[in-house]
């Protein structure tokens, strides 16, 4: 199989797992309205990053960047509205403003130095992961999460390593590894459960045993 053969096949693939991007999270929301442990943070920040990414591969000339990204963009839009809908929390919602703002400037250089968005483009999944990882590591109850949105982001960060390598995008190399690492994170909280029935793993609080 050619080069581009393979970029335009694994280009294929990150646009269809893009198009789950939120699903399984507003799937779970919608049919429970269980919000705990989900960070409205996460996902508002997650859909300035897929925003960014279309902008980008627009400038990169890049359709399936451009098509991946945009791909993102209605699951994630859902997920947002039922959370809103239900209530979540909105600790934390500051945090998007920073990263638009962030992003903004770091466009504002390209026509100077096209690192910094380079740069902040690869590590944009850690908008997304970071305030995930946070609320689900120092929240009792996780019951909210969808395990099966972080699968799907595991997954989707092994399609994009291929891609970022033949098709020559080094941020999308940097989003895959930050992706891995942050989805093994949260999947490691979820099948841990709460500390001694009411405690979250990073809470500061001291377990009192229940008199048998």
């Amino acid at each position: 199989m050619d080069h581009g053969t393979l970029v335009t096949l694994f280009g294929v693939l990150t646009t269809l797992l893009a198009l789950g991007y939120g699903v399984p999270q507003w799937l779970k929301v919608r049919k429970d309205g269980n919000v705990s442990g989900v960070s409205l943070a996460s996902i508002s920040c997650a859909i300035v990053s897929a925003v960014a990414w279309v902008l980008y591969g627009v400038w990169l000339q890049d359709i399936w960047v451009v098509l991946t990204s945009g791909a993102a963009i209605p699951g994630l839009t859902a997920a947002l509205v039922v959370l809103l809908r239900n209530h979540a929390s909105r600790e934390g919602v500051w945090m998007t403003w920073a990263w638009a703002g962030a992003l903004t400037a770091a466009a504002a250089v390209v026509p100077v130095t096209e690192t910094p968005l380079v740069v902040l483009l690869g590590c944009s999944i850690l908008w997304y992961v970071a305030p995930a990882l946070w609320t689900a590591w120092t929240t009792a109850d996780v019951s909210g999460v969808a395990p099966g949105a972080w699968y799907l982001l595991l997954t989707e960060a092994a399609v994009c390593a291929v891609y970022g390598v033949l098709a020559d995008v080094p941020a999308y190399v940097v989003y895959a590894a930050i992706s891995s690492v942050g989805a093994g994170l949260m999947l490691v909280r979820l099948r841990m459960g709460p500390r001694c029935g009411r405690c979250a793993p990073l809470a500061r609080c001291s377990c009192v045993l229940e008199p048998a």
